[in-house]
Parts: structure tokens; C-alpha cells; sequence
């Protein structure tokens, strides 16, 4: 969710009135505050309150993690990759659900894929951000998940994803819009940003598919996916950037607002051509 989005959601739950949400959007901008800071500095709420806002208006409870302590079963429900790629921390098992503090909670795909790849039933709660960041850090280590845990995750997904250059439009987005390869494109954006890179190249040839990115001049390769997720993971990012994912020949450009690792992340996105077939992520607004 972006900044003006959250200012918005605060403005139908009559937190905030449309001048005052301008306000807090001006002082983000300026000072470069967080909207939970600059409402909290500008009088409008307190911080138990802000995101008791967003609990109430997700039908879902506010956690405060502070004092809490969770059980080790409970945290190895969640793998440390998945945990770090999703901000996604486990804190109770309710009945047969799994109840998960999300940094982002308004994040519905992180839910839905956490729930895919557990095969449990999950409710994210609503905790603040940096908490829910130290516990992930302090339980699961800090360490960039591994491209082989992320191919490990993908599984017999992955073989399932066959498709070729001639395939419809409808089948080629389908596929993009997938739930392994949205972790697994998820997953190259959050390595890439952790490691403070300024380009990610996604470049396929006849039979493997390579993925670098170049952090201060040099170029580093990723663990190689199989060639056959080329083209989903090609069509995901061309999604993502807002591209025509029926245009394989003509150069396109497009932009990607995301949240990773606790951040709200800008990128924009370049496809060269059907043969370079190469996307290069500018992180460089980081």
C-alpha cells in the first residue's frame, strides 16, 4: 500500500479529514517521515491507536509484541525465507489457525501465499512494523534467504509451469499472476534491495536462464532457476512494471511500487527486446 493509499484509508475511517491527510502526505514527503509518524507527531492519533485503526478497519485484532513471548513451535511453522521474504512473523496458533503479524497487512498476497505454501488456515493481525522486523531478526537471523530455499519452496510447482513462446496471452498471465512465481520474483526484488543493487537483469537464452544484478559496478549471479520459468518470470515482472504482456518485439518501459523489507520500494523496469529478452529493476531511488 502506498503512502496516499494509507492516508486515504485513514480518511474513511474518520481519522484523518481529506485536508489533514494532505497535510500528513506533505510532511512525508518533505521530512520523510512515515504516515504512522508524521500522524502521530501532527496530533492525529497515537501510535497504539494507528494501528488499532488498521485492525479494526482489516476486522482483525492489534498486537502489541513487546512483552509477548512466542513458543519455538510456533515459530517453526514459518521457514526463516518465507519469514523474511513476507515480513510475516508467527505468533499463535488459534483452533487450526495460524495468526501471522504482517509488516504489511494490507498485503493479501502474503497472506494467501503463506497460506499455499503452510497449508493452513492463516489470520494476520496488525503489529507495529518495527517489532514485528526486530522479532524476525532476532528469531530467524538476518542472513538473504538462499535462491536454492526459494527453488526448494517452488517444488513440484515449478515443473507445472511449462509454458512456451506461442502460448496465449491468457495462459502467459495466468501463469505470471501465480502464486510460485510472484514468491519467487518477491524473493529476487528482496535479495537485490538487501544487498543494495542498482540494476537486476533477467536474462533467458536457449537453454538456461540467468539472473544478475550489479551491486557498486560489479555484476553478481543468482543461483540459476530452471530456463522454463523464463517466461513466467519475464511476464511477472512486465505485470508488475504495468507493460503489455502481449508485446514480445518493441522495448517497453514501466515503473513498480512495492513494499519489501519493510520499505516502500520504487523501481523502474526496462524490457529491451523479445531476443535480448532482459529487464533491468533500477533500485537507485533506495
Amino acid at each position: 500500500m502506498t503512502d496516499k493509499q494509507l492516508a486515504e484509508f485513514f480518511v474513511e475511517q474518520r481519522v484523518l479529514q481529506p485536508a489533514q491527510a494532505e497535510d500528513v502526505l506533505s510532511e512525508v514527503e518533505l521530512n520523510g517521515k512515515t504516515v504512522a509518524q508524521a500522524m502521530i507527531d501532527g496530533g492525529f492519533t497515537d501510535e497504539p491507536g494507528f494501528y488499532q485503526t488498521i485492525a479494526d478497519g482489516l476486522g482483525t485484532d492489534f498486537i502489541d509484541l513487546t512483552e509477548r513471548e512466542i513458543a519455538p513451535e510456533i515459530l517453526r511453522f514459518i521457514p526463516s525465507g518465507l519469514a523474511r521474504l513476507h515480513g510475516a512473523l508467527p505468533v499463535e496458533m488459534s483452533g487450526t489457525t495460524l495468526r501471522i503479524a504482517l509488516v504489511d497487512p494490507f498485503d493479501l498476497h502474503a497472506a494467501e501465499d503463506l497460506r499455499f505454501a503452510l497449508g493452513k488456515d492463516i489470520q494476520a493481525v496488525v503489529s507495529p512494523p518495527e517489532q514485528i522486523e526486530e522479532l524476525i531478526k532476532q528469531h530467524y537471523g538476518s542472513d538473504t534467504t538462499s535462491m536454492e530455499e526459494v527453488l526448494k519452496h517452488l517444488g513440484e510447482a515449478s515443473e507445472l509451469l511449462q509454458l512456451r513462446e506461442g502460448d496465449g496471452d491468457a495462459a502467459v498471465e495466468a501463469e505470471a499472476n501465480a502464486t510460485p512465481i510472484i514468491r519467487f520474483v518477491d524473493l529476487i526484488l528482496y535479495q537485490a534491495i538487501q544487498d543494495r543493487a542498482s540494476d537486476i537483469h533477467f536474462e533467458p537464452f536457449e537453454n538456461e536462464f540467468k539472473i544478475r544484478y550489479r551491486v557498486d559496478g560489479a555484476l553478481y549471479e543468482m543461483s540459476p532457476p530452471p530456463r522454463h520459468l523464463a517466461l513466467p518470470v519475464i511476464s511477472r515482472v512486465k505485470v508488475m512494471a504495468s507493460m503489455n504482456i502481449a508485446e514480445r518485439r518493441l522495448p517497453q518501459d514501466g515503473r513498480i511500487q512495492k513494499h519489501i523489507a519493510g520499505r516502500n520500494i520504487d523501481l523502474r523496469g526496462q524490457l529491451n527486446s523479445a531476443k535480448a529478452s532482459c529487464c533491468g529493476c533500477s533500485t537507485a531511488a533506495l
